[in-house]
C-alpha cells in the first residue's frame, strides 16, 4: 500500500495522523495526536473532503482538512477516467509551491498506483467561507478572485518543464476526441433530464455546439499557462483576505483566457457580467501583465476570452451526467448552464472560429 495513504474515513486514526502531521508546525516536538475525528465538509461530487479536529496528548486541538477518492463507485470511477485524482496530487505535491496563488498547506499528497485511491492532508482554512455558485458574488470578490488567478497564470507562463508534466500536458487529438465521445453521448441525457427547466434558446446554443464540438476543441489555442480549469466560486473560500483556491482536480496546461471565460460566464450573474465584465477582465489583464507573463494587448484577449466562453457548456453538461446526482448538483448545473449560454450568445462566440 503506499505510504500514508487511507481509502475511507474508518481508516484514519490518531496514530495516522500523527505521523502525516510531524514536522509540519501542527504539532510540538514530541507531541502525538491521541483523538481524531472526521466531519464531512464540502460538496465535491468525485471526492470525499473531511475535516480532521484533533486532540493532542498535550491538549492543543490542531484540525486540518482530508480528501479522499468518492466513496460513490460511479464518482470514484469518473474521477479515475479524467485522471482528477492523479492531478490534484500532482498540482499539490510538484506545482503549487512554484506558483504565486494563495492555495492550502500541503501536508501530504499520495496516490495509489492505480490511480483510484488518494489522500491529501491540507491546511484547514476553517475561517474561510466557501462561496456560493448559485447566488454569484459582487464585482468585489470578482475583483480578488481574478487577481488570485493572475497570481495562478502569471508565474507559470510559458513555462516548458510545468508544460511537459503528464498530468498537465493532457492535450492531445485522442483527448478531444474523448471529450467530443463524452459530450455528444450524454447531450440526449441531459436534455431529457433537464429539458423543462432549461430555456429553449440556451438548449439550441448547446445543440449548435455540441454539433461542432470536433471543430470547436481542434480550433482551441495553444495552451500557455498552468489554468484550474475549474475556476468558480465554490473552489474559492473567502473572507479571509486574498482568496484561497481549492480543488485543483482538473488542472490543465491550457489558455488562460479559458479560466477568465469560465469565472466571468458562471460566477457572475448575466446583470452584473454585461455590467462589470469588460472592466473585471482589463484589471486581470492587467495583473497578469504586472506578474511578468508574456501577454499579448488586451484587445486581443478580450477575443481570446469570448471564444473560449463554450467551453463553461461543456463543463456543466458532462459532468452533471457522469457523477452522482444531488439535487443541488442540478440547480448549480443549470443555473451555470443558463448563464454561459447568455454570455455565448451575447458574445456571438460560437461565430468567431
Amino acid at each position: 500500500m503506499t505510504t500514508g495513504l487511507v481509502r475511507q474515513p474508518d481508516d484514519i486514526t490518531a496514530d495516522w495522523l500523527t505521523g502525516v502531521l510531524e514536522g509540519t508546525g501542527l504539532l510540538a516536538d514530541g507531541d502525538t495526536v491521541v483523538a481524531v475525528t472526521p466531519t464531512s465538509v464540502g460538496t465535491g461530487q468525485m471526492a470525499d473532503t473531511l475535516r480532521l479536529a484533533c486532540t493532542t496528548a498535550a491538549g492543543a486541538h490542531p484540525s486540518v482538512v482530508a480528501k479522499l477518492a468518492s466513496a460513490d463507485a460511479t464518482s470514484r470511477s469518473t474521477g479515475v477516467l479524467v485522471r482528477a485524482y492523479e492531478v490534484e496530487v500532482g498540482f499539490y505535491a510538484q506545482v503549487a509551491d512554484q506558483l504565486a496563488v494563495r492555495t492550502p498547506d500541503c501536508h501530504l499528497a499520495v496516490i495509489d498506483p492505480s490511480g483510484e485511491w488518494f489522500t491529501l492532508v491540507l491546511e484547514d482554512v476553517a475561517d474561510g467561507a466557501q462561496g456560493d455558485q448559485l447566488a454569484g458574488c459582487s464585482p468585489e470578490v470578482a475583483a480578488a478572485a481574478l487577481d488570485e488567478l493572475a497570481a495562478l497564470h502569471a508565474p507559470a507562463w510559458g513555462r516548458e518543464d510545468l508544460a511537459r508534466l503528464p498530468f498537465l500536458d493532457r492535450r492531445s487529438p485522442e483527448g478531444d476526441a474523448m471529450t467530443a465521445g463524452l459530450l455528444t453521448s450524454v447531450w440526449p441525457g441531459f436534455v431529457e433530464r433537464y429539458r423543462a427547466v432549461v430555456a429553449d434558446e440556451h438548449l439550441a446554443v448547446c445543440d449548435r455546439l455540441v454539433a461542432g464540438i470536433a471543430g470547436w476543441l481542434e480550433a482551441r489555442p495553444a495552451g500557455d499557462t498552468v489554468t484550474h480549469g475549474d475556476f468558480r466560486l465554490d473552489n474559492l473560500l473567502l473572507g479571509t483576505g486574498r482568496p484561497v483556491v481549492v480543488d485543483w482536480q482538473t488542472a490543465v496546461w491550457g489558455s488562460a483566457a479559458t479560466d477568465v471565460a469560465y469565472f466571468l460566464g458562471g460566477s457572475l450573474t448575466p446583470a452584473d457580467r454585461r455590467r462589470h465584465g469588460s472592466d473585471l477582465l482589463a484589471g486581470y489583464h492587467r495583473a497578469l501583465v504586472a506578474g511578468g507573463a508574456g501577454a499579448g494587448p488586451l484587445a486581443a484577449f478580450e477575443e481570446e476570452v469570448a471564444a473560449a466562453a463554450p467551453w463553461g457548456l461543456v463543463m456543466c453538461i458532462v459532468p452533471a451526467m457522469i457523477v452522482q446526482r444531488t439535487a443541488r448538483g442540478d440547480e448549480m448545473f443549470t443555473t451555470s448552464l443558463a448563464r454561459y449560454a447568455d454570455q455565448v450568445l451575447e458574445l456571438g462566440s460560437l461565430d468567431r472560429r
